[in-house]
């Protein structure tokens, strides 16, 4: 079968089988016209492209300079064609599975300097019901090294005050369980008294911990705008987020020696 009826079959698939949105098949449609281009011959069969014009292809994307994405997304139409011509038994080898994608750049992630994370715990207002709450959530992102995730989803039961720790839900709906100071003990304690302060003339609608004014839980949104908030009034970079109080917990303590 030559490339182009090849093609054509593939999305009319993606259109009438998969239900593909028209934004993906026209992206499919393009990448894969792209390839055809690079081969210079629309009539070539499909058995006769080998892998190391599959290979030829994506290094001619990073010679054009394409972004890591756009090559990602490229790659990944290559494998998603030739998947579907090995279902199909046009072809009896996937040509295109040695492929393989860009490595992921790793991540950096700012480290908070001890003085100013300070500051930073000490700029909420712990004399209103909002303030003590945002107080909360900042000591316990740093304090614990939970994450967003798990700490909105905390409820008054998952806290085991005669045992000092926290139950979480991790990633993966894993169970698991922090440890807690008794300063943070006494702060939680001190806030659940006052949080049904914080929704104005409305009930409390939720079983978790942290609240916002409508009574109902906090969302990782609403968290990381309370972390924006409390950054921009220390005088802190916008660039930080929730996520390195997590890794900024971790370093320090290391550097502490544990």
């Amino acid at each position: 079968m030559k490339i182009g009826r090849a093609v054509d079959k593939f999305l009319y698939f993606l259109q009438n089988e998969k239900n593909c949105s028209e934004h993906t098949i026209k992206s499919y449609s393009k990448d894969l016209n792209d390839f055809i281009d690079y081969l210079q011959d629309e009539n070539i069969r499909i058995n006769e492209i080998d892998f190391f014009l599959l290979r030829g292809f994506i290094a001619g994307c990073y010679e054009r300079k394409l972004a890591k994405a756009t090559v990602e997304r490229k790659i990944s139409t290559i494998k998603s064609f030739y998947k579907f011509l090995t279902m199909r038994k046009i072809i009896e080898d996937n040509t295109a599975k040695p492929l393989k994608f860009p490595k992921k750049e790793q991540k950096s992630f700012n480290i908070f300097n001890i003085d100013d994370l300070f500051n930073l715990l000490e700029a909420p207002d712990k004399e209103s019901a909002a303030g003590l709450r945002d107080a909360l959530i900042l000591e316990l992102l740093y304090a614990t090294g939970v994450r967003i995730s798990e700490l909105v989803g905390i409820e008054i039961s998952d806290i085991d005050f005669s045992g000092k720790r926290l139950r979480v839900m991790g990633k993966g709906k894993k169970e698991r369980i922090i440890p807690l100071a008794d300063i943070h003990l006494k702060m939680i304690k001190d806030y659940n008294k006052i949080k049904d302060k914080i929704p104005k003339n409305r009930t409390v609608k939720t079983p978790q911990l942290f609240i916002n004014k409508f009574g109902t839980a906090l969302t990782d949104r609403s968290v990381r705008r309370i972390v924006d908030k409390y950054l921009k009034i220390s005088g802190l970079p916008s660039n930080f987020s929730p996520h390195d109080f997590r890794h900024s917990f971790a370093t320090h303590m290391l550097e502490g020696g544990a």
